[in-house]
């Protein structure tokens, strides 16, 4: 079972180990992990460390519904973009096609 655990799992551990939310099983299994990978523990003290400096960014009800309006408006006119460029691009093959279709049976 020992080598299932990988720093993955670790990962997934971390913030309930930091919180002091984890099991007293998975205590045990994070230190003796990070017991034997010194770079991984410093990588993740460091994380840590950088995730305590940034701001704490929580948007209200009314700017995260304001984010999703914009979001769906710009969805829509890629959508409509997108369209209207396979549009043209069927529009001029056809033309294409047609004027070379017209050009061979008018040399015959």
């Amino acid at each position: 079972m020992q080598s299932d655990i990988t720093r993955n799992v670790i990962s997934d551990l971390w913030p309930l180990y930091t919180t002091g939310e984890a099991s007293a099983d998975s205590k045990r299994l994070v230190e003796a992990f990070l017991a034997q990978d010194q770079d991984f523990r410093l990588a993740l003290e460091e994380s840590e460390r950088i995730q305590k400096i940034l701001p704490d960014v929580t948007l209200s009800p009314d700017t995260a519904l304001q984010h999703i309006a914009v979001a769906r408006e710009r969805i829509r006119t890629n959508a409509w973009l997108f369209g209207a460029a396979i549009g043209a691009f069927v529009f001029v093959s056809m033309a294409f096609l047609f004027g070379a279709l017209f050009f061979a049976l008018s040399r015959s």
